[in-house]
């Protein structure tokens, strides 16, 4: 399947390697003209979901980042990745990836000790040319470069996630939303790792999009005022020690699974999301960090993941209890208050982190929506994901059909109404490019809408048609 996938996107323009022309480079990817629309339409999803429904606030910060940012945070230190070279070749790898292979379970959350044990252990060599592995060691994934030129440059980073840039404007925020508590802030943007082999195409890049909230709150009030709404919510749980549960929020929360009642909520809201985003949502599952997977300073933290029939386990978002952590240490090192005082008390809030990644949901939507049979190939995009909603088809370039068509696709935009126009082919054949790239409805203007302002509406997902008034056609949608 995976391979199909990427074979309509590149010729339909969904996404596609980078640098192509130059040989490529691994861990990159270009959205195309249809994938940059789907990929809008995801990012505008979480919006309505965050900014509109929570009343979140939205930033937007710079991707580089001084050296002390890092310091503090601890990325400098520990933002690393288990590392082997094979001694014959040279080919670095990494550790934990080839110990998964063998052993066929995750083993990201496994100590250089236990991954060196392991090599050795199973006999674990070079998949390039059969040598023999060294030593495992941590490697930095962080991009240095610096700013301003001779001795007064300043040595950054590029960020590897929005997180750090989002707590350094805090006491802002706190002005700005009336000092109150709770409040989110969410950013959209890019981040970049130096993976050491980014592998299984959009699942692991070197520069990729993120979509983190940090919802600021008091350390003694981590209730969410709408629990109730998807306290019922049925989930699919793996918990902290490898047990399956299927239970509700409210049952998870009940028997002591999850840790407050603000990660259960925006799991919900998370499993919620993904579904109306069109990722199916009998893939998805709630999984519990080990302890020793999980940062010493969190509390609790939950990943979705989708189970991919192509790929294997895909981590969607993260949800953690970050605790005070992260404004503590940048108050330590910069030397700012990043206390706040409320009713009578004074502290640093707590940060409840909900982090989405932009292109593994944009992968996830694909491949729940694909389907292909003796007879087509379509992508099933609900409507609010869809590249367009409609496409617009004259039945054939004469006898004024083409300008009819075009009014009713002007008519449309007008509306604001994201649709395309196509008069090239038989219309069995616009109607193949259409399904391809998942365009919802197809509108045929044909003789007859001449006379009495009628079209079909030729529908995606059953291939029925429908002969509707010109004023109608967005009731339809």
């Amino acid at each position: 399947m995976y391979q199909e996938i990427l074979k309509i996107s590149k010729r339909r323009g969904l996404m596609y390697p980078s640098f192509e022309i130059y040989g490529g480079l691994s861990g990159f990817y270009d959205y195309g003209p249809v994938g940059s629309r789907i990929k809008q339409n995801i990012e505008n999803l979480i919006r309505e979901y965050y900014v509109l429904d929570e009343e979140f606030m939205e930033v937007e910060c710079p991707i580089l980042s001084p050296q002390d940012v890092w310091v503090a945070s601890g990325h400098l230190d520990n933002f690393t990745d288990k590392l082997t070279e094979c001694v014959k070749c040279g080919e670095p790898y990494r550790a934990d990836h080839l110990v998964e292979d063998k052993l066929g379970v995750g083993c990201d959350h496994m100590s250089v000790t236990q991954l060196n044990d392991n090599i050795i252990k199973y006999k674990i060599s070079c998949p390039k040319c059969g040598g023999r592995l060294d030593k495992v060691y941590d490697y930095n994934l962080m991009f240095k470069t610096y700013v301003g030129p001779g001795k007064y440059k300043v040595c950054s980073y590029l960020r590897p996630e929005t997180a750090q840039s989002t707590y350094l404007s805090f006491k802002r925020y706190w002005e700005v939303g009336r000092k109150k508590l709770p409040f989110g802030v969410l950013q959209i943007g890019r981040s970049f790792r130096n993976e050491i082999s980014p592998r299984k195409g959009m699942v692991r890049l070197r520069e990729f999009n993120q979509a983190e909230i940090q919802v600021f709150v008091d350390p003694e009030a981590k209730n969410a005022p709408r629990f109730d709404e998807l306290s019922s919510m049925e989930v699919d749980v793996l918990d902290g020690e490898d047990k399956e549960h299927q239970t509700t929020l409210s049952g998870a929360m009940d028997g002591g699974l999850i840790d407050n009642q603000l990660i259960a909520y925006f799991l919900g809201k998370s499993v919620k999301l993904f579904k109306e985003m069109g990722i199916n949502p009998d893939a998805l599952r709630l999984r519990q960090h080990k302890d020793d997977e999980r940062a010493f300073y969190s509390s609790d933290t939950w990943d979705i993941e989708y189970l991919s029939p192509s790929l294997g386990r895909i981590e969607l978002v993260g949800v953690s209890d970050r605790t005070d952590y992260d404004l503590t240490q940048h108050s330590k090192l910069s030397g700012a208050n990043m206390q706040v005082s409320l009713d009578g008390r004074k502290f640093t809030p707590h940060v409840i982190e909900i982090a989405y990644g932009i292109d593994r949901p944009f992968y996830c939507v694909i491949e729940s929506a694909f389907h292909q049979d003796d007879k087509r190939t379509y992508f099933s995009f609900p409507p609010k994901t869809a590249p367009y909603t409609a496409a617009v088809y004259p039945l054939v370039r004469k006898d004024n059909i083409p300008e009819k068509a075009r009014e009713v696709y002007d008519n449309l935009r007008e509306k604001g109404v994201m649709a395309l126009y196509d008069r090239t082919g038989s219309i069995g054949k616009r109607y193949a490019r259409a399904d391809e790239i998942g365009v919802p409805y197809c509108i045929t203007v044909d003789y007859d809408s001449l006379k009495d302002d009628t079209v079909t509406i030729r529908f995606r997902d059953s291939m029925q048609q429908e002969r509707v008034k010109i004023k109608e056609i967005p009731s339809k949608f």
